[in-house]
């Protein structure tokens, strides 16, 4: 990898002024602090916030009017790289970490794309959704159709490879408008179906505007790296009127391409580290499910692996765990906070223990869970996110870059017990066989969708016909929850590394 360890944190007006870096190839991203390969450390610096969002930290004053001024006026690769310098600040700022390195160029991502196709057997496209003041932009890359070897080495013409769309009805106002309405339907408990205006909405604007281009190229994985107060959508109830997106694409969300690990790596025979608490601990509410999810993970579902529940699922276990061996997955099955305010408002909260998400970072470099082999996915079963503050969802969408692992999966909201143990006992039933990590959790959501993964009799009834026994305290009232709709499954997020 080529990494020009130049800090991107200098005196910075975005919009006004920015790094003109040359672009260096690398599949895995290039501008990092951890979660690259072999990056140069740094020290990262607390950074210190208000209630709203900072204007001028470190040095670093941020122009939003002056972007949204600039980037129309841009190309199209230089729009991208906006973005993604824009994505380094806004992430960077939130986590007190400098971000250092190049941003990618478009060719640069279609190139990466192009050789993850090959490898994987899955065509991703990445679109970026950024939402100015007086319209949408959309800014679609797709992989090269020829063979990557061949499309590396000529020059093409990459014009069919790269489409910007720009759609003036969803301008910031009215976009923000109709994603706070959408989200509140969708998690809604009273389980109406009074979301699906607002959720075709969200498709007409985000979606429909590059799917002829999407179907031309025969994509299936669709990455979306989103703008402020966008981040803590449930892209997978985007609805066409007949159709879900996730009935149509493996998605993802990203903070950035540049930061995002995207080297592929099976994770089939990774080993499993399963924590989790059913028991109230420090004021929270039991979640009962969860002595059912945690066993089940690792000796009916994994079977290779360690779980531990309650009393035992603390920080000095999985410290000490993490010392003696290298585990491919974590899974942690407790409550989780992304809260507005402050990165160290945020926490998973273990037995004796809130986590705070300033901390995790400090911990997963002690243990060192970005070096090879790194941890390729954690996973938090039970998290719930401030929907639609811009602080909150920078803790959510920036999950995996702050953990220093390759790939998160989350909840946007906590929507029950036994949703929740339904979707991931399918989700690690597919994880098994599916190319990618992406579509595992697509098919996990389609069996939940499709009522192929259902309560019936007092069991949790799988895909496969496996019938999985619930707590009694579940299964008593469990017939009458009906996991299809949305608010049960819309809401898992692969953050990160999807493949």
């Amino acid at each position: 990898m080529k990494l020009i360890k130049s800090s991107l944190y200098v005196v910075l007006v975005i919009g006004c002024l920015f790094i003109l870096a040359k672009p260096g190839l690398n599949q895995s991203g290039t501008q990092s602090d951890v979660t690259v390969p072999n990056p140069g450390e740094i020290n990262p610096q607390p950074v210190e916030r208000g209630s709203e969002p900072p204007q001028n930290i470190g040095g670093i004053r941020v122009d939003r009017s002056g972007f949204d001024r600039n980037l129309q006026q841009a190309d199209f690769g230089r729009s991208v790289q906006m973005f993604e310098e824009l994505q380094a600040v806004e992430f960077g700022q939130y986590f007190g970490t400098n971000f250092f390195g190049q941003t990618v160029s478009p060719e640069e991502i279609s190139q990466s794309l192009c050789n993850l196709a090959e490898t994987t057997g899955k065509k991703a496209a990445v679109l970026y959704v950024i939402s100015l003041e007086k319209q949408l932009e959309l800014l679609l890359v797709l992989p090269n159709p020829r063979r990557c070897t061949e499309a590396s080495s000529k020059q093409n013409d990459n014009s069919t490879l790269f489409v910007r769309k720009i759609v003036t009805a969803a301008n910031r106002k009215n976009l923000q408008t109709v994603a706070k309405q959408f989200r509140a339907e969708v998690t809604n408990p009273n389980l109406s179906n009074d979301y699906r205006a607002f959720a075709q909405k969200l498709y007409e604007w985000i979606v429909a505007p590059v799917q002829p281009e999407l179907a031309a190229n025969k994509i299936d994985s669709l990455i979306f790296s989103m703008d402020a107060g966008l981040r803590s959508l449930p892209i997978a109830a985007f609805y066409n009127g007949q159709n879900f997106l996730i009935e149509q694409y493996n998605l993802a969300l990203i903070p950035s391409f540049s930061l995002t690990d995207t080297r592929y790596i099976p994770v089939a025979n990774s080993r499993i580290l399963a924590m989790g608490i059913s028991k109230s601990t420090q004021s929270q509410s039991p979640l009962p499910a969860v002595a059912v999810e945690v066993p089940t993970l690792t000796n009916i579902l994994w079977q290779d692996g360690q779980s531990f529940l309650n009393e035992e699922s603390t920080l000095e276990k999985l410290e000490s765990l993490s010392r003696q061996q290298r585990f491919g997955i974590i899974h942690i099955a407790t409550h989780a906070e992304f809260q507005p305010g402050k990165v160290s408002e945020s926490y998973i909260q273990l037995w004796n223990y809130k986590l705070k998400l300033d901390r995790l970072k400090e911990i997963s470099r002690q243990l060192e869970w970005h070096k090879s082999p790194k941890v390729e996915m954690l996973v938090l079963s039970a998290c719930r996110t401030a929907l639609g503050d811009e602080q909150a969802e920078l803790g959510f969408a920036g999950l995996a870059v702050q953990a220093g692992v390759k790939s998160a999966v989350g909840s946007l909201w906590y929507a029950s017990d036994v949703g929740s143990l339904g979707l991931m006992t399918e989700f690690y039933h597919k994880l098994r066989t599916a190319p990618i990590k992406a579509e595992a959790l697509r098919e996990a959501q389609l069996g939940m969708l499709k009522r192929q993964v259902r309560l019936q009799g007092g069991d949790l009834l799988l895909s496969d016909g496996r019938r999985i026994p619930l707590p009694p305290e579940i299964a008593s009232g469990g017939e009458t929850i009906i996991l299809s709709h949305p608010y049960f499954w819309s809401g898992y997020t692969m953050i990160g590394n999807w493949n």
